[in-house]
């Protein structure tokens, strides 16, 4: 396959393997070679003549599997759902963001942000720019409107809890064990019941997701 011929075909082809590699192996044990190997006779030039590292390619995996982003769409069903009130929204939204199918592949793929400072970064704006914002925050004035929630500062409670739950409890970017997890997130509960939010009952798929991720 020629990489000017095909590069759509030659794109497609590296990333469905560096996936796959991605995912059995874990990103930091997946060398450029093990990729250039799974190629099908496609050579090192070929995977340079589109990415410049394995950390682009890795960018350009992501960017993919989260193309047509399913837990946005079930956060956005949630959140107009009229049978719930703001809270039991909220701890919906977390259920669906353990239990997430693309969700679960990315967990899978074995990175650690800590070895990845620009992708941090991005984790982190994101969280604060756009998830807080436009996940939680709807979710948050709604249960303040209905009684369900209680604070007087929705926007910085939905940056607290972003944070909260996708950087500091992460295993992605703070690796703990099992214990440790357990307490971080009664400390985190313990946090969020002050608003009138129970988080307690999902735990039991969070310690089964640390579980997975150190198995």
């Amino acid at each position: 396959m020629s990489r000017n011929k095909y590069p759509e075909e030659t794109v497609t082809l590296i990333l469905d393997v560096a996936q796959k590699l991605f995912i059995e192996k874990g990103y930091e044990h997946t060398t450029v070679q093990d990729i250039i190997d799974n190629l099908g006779g496609l050579t090192k030039g070929a995977i340079y003549h589109h990415f410049k590292s394995k950390e682009e390619i890795l960018n350009a995996v992501c960017n993919r599997l989260f193309a047509n982003n399913s837990l946005s769409a079930k956060w956005k069903n949630i959140q107009k759902d009229s049978n719930l009130n703001g809270a039991e929204k909220l701890k919906r939204m977390f259920i669906e963001a353990i239990n997430d199918k693309q969700e679960q592949e990315f967990r899978k793929m074995g990175i650690h942000f800590q070895n990845m400072p620009q992708m941090l970064s991005d984790l982190l704006l994101r969280n604060v720019n756009d998830i807080a914002i436009n996940a939680f925050l709807p979710v948050i004035e709604e249960g303040v409107a209905d009684g369900s929630i209680h604070t007087n500062y929705p926007k910085q409670l939905s940056e607290m809890i972003a944070l909260i739950a996708n950087v500091w409890i992460s295993p992605l970017v703070f690796p703990v064990s099992n214990e440790e997890m357990k307490e971080k997130f009664e400390f985190a509960n313990d946090l969020i019941k002050t608003v009138g939010v129970d988080i307690s009952n999902i735990f039991p798929a969070l310690d089964d997701m640390n579980k997975e991720l150190n198995h």
